[in-house]
C-alpha cells in the first residue's frame, strides 16, 4: 500500500467496512468498482484472486463473504471512497449523529426527509479528492485521512520564464556527435531538413535533442519558435523539465547567457494558444482538437501567429507518426509528410524503435523524414558499447514456465484475423491467459521470491490482471500498486513517485507504462503480457535499461512468462537471444 495507508489504517478500515456493510452492500460496491455487470468482465479481479488463492481442485469464482471488505480495500486503495455507491451505502448505514453531521456540512445538495434521500444527497456531493469535503467525510466515519484521496495538483502555467543557474553532467561523446548531426539537419535546405534520431531507451535522446535545439535557437537571427509534440501529458511535462534543466545548465557553462527562455505548455486543460516565439510543448491530442476546430470554424488570429513563428517541429515517440492525427496536424502546420512532401520548416523525430511491425510501415516512416536516420556512430555493436560505458544497464534474462493449456491462433478465426492484421495477440486471448490459475500462481510465487526492497515493474495481460496481481501481493503483505488508464492523474503521479522512492516495491500495469514513464532504478521487469511485437517488447523492457552513468542500475533482470501459444510467428523475446547478458 502507499505509505500513507499503513497497516493500522488498513486494519481499521477493514473493521469499519465489515461493521457497517453487509454482503449485499459489499457486492453492490464491487460491481460498481469493477464494472462486473459487463458480460465480458464476469471473470474479473475477484475471480482471478479467488482462483489463484484456492487450494481446491474445482474452480472457485468468488471470495468468501468474510474476505470482501479486505478485498475491496486492497483493490481500491486510497481511492476507495471515490465510489459514489460506497459513500451512499456507508452513509445509509451510519448512526443518526453521523448522518446529521454529514448532512449539515455546507453544500447546495440537500436531501429530503428520510434516511435514504439524505444518504443519496450526501453521496452525490462532488468528491474532489484530498479537499475539505472528503477529509470531513473520512474523519466523520473514523477512517484514516489517507482515504480522502490524493489531491490533484493545480494546473501548471501555460508558459513560464526560466533563468540559467545549475550545472548538469556533460554530454557523452556519442551525444555530442548526435547533436552535431541534428544541427546539420536543421541547417539543410528543404528536402534534406528532416531526420529521425534513434537511441535505446535510457541513452539520453531527449537531452541530446534539447541541447541541439537550444544551440540552434541561440544562433538563429530570425524568430525561432520550436514546437515539441508528444503523445501524453507525462511526456510533455518531461520535455518541459528537460528544456528547463538544460537552459539552467547553459547558464552555468556560459556566463554570457543572461536572457530568459519562454516555455509554453499546451496540453490537457490548457487552452491558451502560445504565440510561438519560444519553446512550445504540446500534446498531439490538443493540436488535433485545434485542427478540427480550425476545419469547422476557420483559423483564429492567435493560431495564425503561432504557426507563423514556428521554425522547427519535433515529434517525440515518432514511431507513432503514421497515425492520421499526426498527418493532419503537421499538414495544418505547413509540413507535408506524405509522398515526397517537403517544407522549409525542419522536422525531427525521436524514437527508440524506428522500425515498425512490417516493412511497408517502416518505409513509410522513413519517407516522412527523408530517409535520414540519426544514430550513434560507435565502434562495434552500439548496444554493447553503451553497456560497457555504463550508459545502458546489462539485462539478464529468465524464463518463467508453468503447466498450462495450449492456445491455438489458427483454431479461432477471431484470433487469427486479429494476428494477421496487427501481428500480435487478440485482447481476448490475453484475458484468457490472465485467468489461468497455474500461470498466476507461478507469477505470484516468482514475485514473492524477489527481495522486498527492489523496484519491480510488472506488465499484465489486462487491466484486471494487473489489479489482481497487485491485490494478491498485498494479501501477502507485499507493497504493490496498480496504475491503469483510469487511474486519476494525481493518484498516478503519487503512486509512481512512491515507486521511484522505494516505498512501493511492485508497480503493476497494463500498457500505460510502456512510454512516458521514467524510473531509472528499476531492477526487475516481469513481462507477463505475451507479444509478438518487437516494438512493444522493446518499449516494455526499455523501462529498466538505463545504466549507472545516467542514474540507473548496473543490470536489470527481465523475466518473461512463457505461454503455450501455437501461431505462425515468433515471440518477441525470442528475437533477443543475442541481446541478453550471458549468465554468470
Amino acid at each position: 500500500m502507499p505509505i500513507e495507508l499503513n497497516s493500522n489504517d488498513r486494519t481499521n478500515a477493514i473493521s469499519m467496512i465489515n461493521r457497517r456493510l453487509g454482503t449485499r452492500d459489499l457486492r453492490a460496491v464491487l460491481y460498481d468498482i469493477q464494472g462486473s455487470r459487463s458480460r465480458r468482465q464476469r471473470k474479473g479481479v475477484e475471480w482471478i484472486v479467488a482462483e489463484t488463492e484456492s487450494t481446491e481442485r474445482r474452480l472457485r469464482s468468488r471470495l468468501s463473504d468474510e474476505q470482501l471488505g479486505e478485498f475491496l480495500i486492497d483493490l481500491a486503495g486510497v481511492d476507495l471512497l471515490a465510489s459514489r455507491e460506497l459513500r451512499f451505502r456507508l452513509t445509509r448505514n451510519c448512526s443518526d449523529d453521523e448522518l446529521d453531521r454529514l448532512h449539515d456540512y455546507p453544500s447546495s445538495i440537500r436531501g429530503r426527509s428520510g434516511r435514504e434521500s439524505i444518504a443519496r444527497a450526501i453521496a452525490n456531493r462532488n468528491w474532489h479528492a484530498g479537499r475539505g469535503w472528503p477529509i470531513y467525510f473520512t474523519r466523520t466515519l473514523g477512517l484514516s485521512p489517507a482515504f480522502a484521496g490524493i489531491p490533484g495538483a493545480p494546473s501548471p502555467p501555460h508558459h513560464e520564464e526560466v533563468e540559467p543557474f545549475l550545472p548538469l553532467p556533460p554530454l557523452e561523446n556519442f551525444q555530442i556527435d548526435l547533436k552535431e548531426q541534428i544541427l546539420e539537419v536543421l541547417e539543410n535546405e528543404a528536402g534534406m531538413n528532416r531526420g529521425i534520431l534513434t537511441l535505446p531507451t535510457g541513452a539520453g535522446k531527449t537531452r541530446t535533442a534539447v541541447e541541439a535545439l537550444l544551440e540552434w535557437k541561440r544562433a538563429a537571427l530570425a524568430p525561432s519558435g520550436i514546437l515539441w509534440i508528444a503523445q501524453s501529458d507525462e511526456l510533455c511535462e518531461q520535455a518541459i523539465q528537460a528544456f528547463r534543466e538544460v537552459w539552467i545548465d547553459l547558464g552555468h557553462r556560459d556566463s554570457s547567457i543572461r536572457n530568459t527562455l519562454t516555455l509554453s505548455r499546451f496540453w490537457g486543460s490548457i487552452n491558451k494558444i502560445p504565440d510561438g516565439e519560444g519553446i512550445i510543448v504540446a500534446s498531439i491530442q490538443k493540436l488535433h482538437s485545434i485542427y478540427r476546430r480550425h476545419e469547422q470554424t476557420g483559423p483564429s488570429t492567435d493560431l495564425a501567429e503561432m504557426v507563423s513563428n514556428l521554425r522547427v517541429v519535433l515529434v517525440d515517440e515518432a514511431h507513432r507518426m503514421l497515425a492520421p492525427s499526426y498527418t493532419e496536424v503537421l499538414r495544418f502546420l505547413g509540413l507535408e509528410v506524405t509522398r515526397a512532401g517537403s517544407s522549409p520548416i525542419p522536422l525531427l523525430g525521436l524514437t527508440a524503435t524506428p522500425f515498425r511491425a512490417n516493412e511497408q510501415e517502416t518505409r513509410q516512416l522513413a519517407k516522412r523524414f527523408h530517409g535520414q536516420l540519426l544514430g550513434p556512430r560507435l565502434d562495434g555493436d552500439p548496444i554493447e558499447t553503451l553497456r560497457l560505458r555504463g550508459v545502458l544497464s546489462k539485462p539478464k534474462h529468465q524464463i518463467l514456465q508453468y503447466d498450462g493449456r495450449e492456445f491455438s491462433i489458427d483454431e479461432n478465426s477471431e484470433y487469427r484475423e486479429y494476428f494477421e492484421r496487427f501481428q500480435d495477440f487478440h485482447p481476448n486471448l490475453l484475458r484468457e491467459l490472465a485467468q489461468e490459475r497455474e500461470r498466476n500462481r507461478s507469477i505470484l510465487e516468482k514475485l514473492c521470491s524477489l527481495p522486498r526492497d527492489i523496484p519491480v515493474l510488472f506488465f499484465g495481460c489486462s487491466v484486471q490482471h494487473a489489479q489482481a496481481i497487485a491485490v494478491l501481493l498485498r494479501r501477502k503483505m507485499r507493497s504493490a500498486a496498480t496504475v491503469t488508464s483510469d487511474t486519476r492523474a494525481s493518484t498516478r503521479r503519487f503512486l509512481i513517485e512512491e515507486f521511484r522512492s522505494g516505498r512501493i516495491s511492485v508497480l503493476c500495469n497494463y500498457g500505460v507504462l510502456t512510454t512516458g514513464f521514467d524510473a531509472p532504478k528499476v531492477q526487475v521487469i516481469v513481462v507477463a503480457r505475451p507479444t509478438a511485437s518487437p516494438v512493444l517488447y522493446e518499449q516494455m523492457i526499455g523501462r529498466g535499461l538505463r545504466g549507472p552513468r545516467f542514474g540507473g542500475t548496473p543490470d536489470c533482470l527481465i523475466i518473461d512468462v512463457v505461454d503455450n501459444i501455437r501461431f505462425r510467428g515468433q515471440m518477441a523475446f525470442m528475437r533477443y537471444e543475442d541481446y541478453w547478458t550471458k549468465r554468470d
